[in-house]
């Protein structure tokens, strides 16, 4: 345990110090500083802040991913039922296949065309 203390305090020691980015400066300094900055510069670098525009956040209109909007995920729910392609043999199998004025068992010669045409499974 004792050894994990030494190299750690050892590590600690090793860890050096950017002079320009860990500088700390006086406040004397600073209004000393204040003293030699142009005043047509310190003027720009005001209006410059003024001016910047703050950034927008989204419209809440706008549907966010996950964002419990239903809507959107009802209409994808229902575009993917609509664009899967049916099975021939059940209710939905002629849905994409033209059978004119004719139902019921007057239909089963549109199916072997329906597969043939790529329109059902």
């Amino acid at each position: 345990m004792a050894s994990i203390l030494i190299v750690s305090s050892a590590w600690a020691d090793d860890v050096k110090k950017d002079a320009y980015l860990d500088a700390v400066v006086a406040p004397a300094a600073v209004k000393a500083m204040e003293g030699h900055v142009d005043p047509a510069l310190r003027k720009a670098v005001a209006e410059a802040m003024a001016a910047e525009i703050p950034p927008q956040s989204l419209p809440r209109e706008v549907a966010v991913f996950g964002g419990g909007a239903s809507r959107s995920s009802d209409i994808m729910t229902a575009a993917f039922k609509e664009a899967k392609v049916p099975d021939c043999l059940h209710s939905e199998g002629l849905k994409r296949q033209p059978t004119f004025f004719l139902t019921g068992i007057l239909a089963l010669p549109f199916i072997p065309i329906a597969k043939l045409r790529g329109k059902c499974i």
